[in-house]
């Protein structure tokens, strides 16, 4: 294998592992509650749909074309990822803040993306995850929320 092929790999097996951990970390946090277990997928399954919403919108509209740029289908969906579990489980968010960062450096090297292309798609999509599990949290953790221990 070529150092390529590896790269490529490595690149290729970020996002699936990013979601098999995204889907496991409520089972790592103590305290749970169902609660807020449910209010983090369902926050992180709207902010993914966000990433594909936008690829859909650009698909048709042509907006980061418009730009010079493309839209990184991945980064967005790696940052949206990173933003819930951290938003979900601090502990998180510096480890994997330096695994994105690491993973969008590694597009640029195996130029699947320029610089302004990862930021212009990660940025908005990690914005609106951390919008979404703030709103969640705030609805879980009201006054009047029988269970305020998220």
């Amino acid at each position: 294998m070529t150092t390529h092929s590896v790269l490529g790999a490595i690149a290729n097996s970020f996002n699936p592992l990013l979601a098999i951990l995204a889907l496991i970390v409520p089972f790592l946090r103590t305290p749970r509650t169902a609660r807020s277990t449910v209010a983090y997928y369902l926050s992180t399954g709207a902010a993914i749909g966000i990433v594909y919403l936008v690829r859909f919108i650009d698909d048709r509209n042509q907006i980061w074309a418009s730009f010079g740029l493309d839209y990184s289908t991945h980064s967005a969906f790696a940052a949206s990822l990173a933003a819930s579990i951290g938003a979900f489980d601090r502990r998180w968010a510096i480890p994997l803040t330096v695994a994105v960062v690491l993973y969008f450096a590694l597009e640029i090297f195996m130029r699947y993306h320029g610089i302004v292309d990862i930021v212009s798609s990660a940025v908005p999509t990690a914005i609106a995850a951390l919008l979404l599990h703030n709103a969640s949290r705030v609805r879980t953790d009201s006054p009047r929320s029988p269970n305020r221990n998220t």
